[in-house]
């Protein structure tokens, strides 16, 4: 079943903050926040995939460096 966008704000949002991401908006960038290092980065990706039950390919999980992008990646596994 698809998910609407404002529940995917809402649970991305969720995961922002359980990896440490705490004070971003919707349209951050990887390069606007110090906090998301290449650490983060994997612990951001494996958040997503256990929230949304998917699994990120690789290439996928690299260009993932912007919230837009993530949103729109989440999108096509679901």
């Amino acid at each position: 079943m698809p998910i609407d966008t404002k529940e995917l704000d809402m649970k991305l949002e969720e995961i922002l903050k359980k990896v440490g991401l705490d004070d971003i908006d919707l349209e951050s960038t990887i390069e606007d926040i110090p906090e998301w290092d290449s650490f983060t980065h994997i612990q951001l990706i494996d958040a997503i995939e256990e929230k949304f039950k998917i699994e990120i390919e690789f290439n996928d999980a690299i260009t993932m460096t912007s919230i837009p992008i993530i949103k729109k990646k989440i999108m096509n596994y679901l």
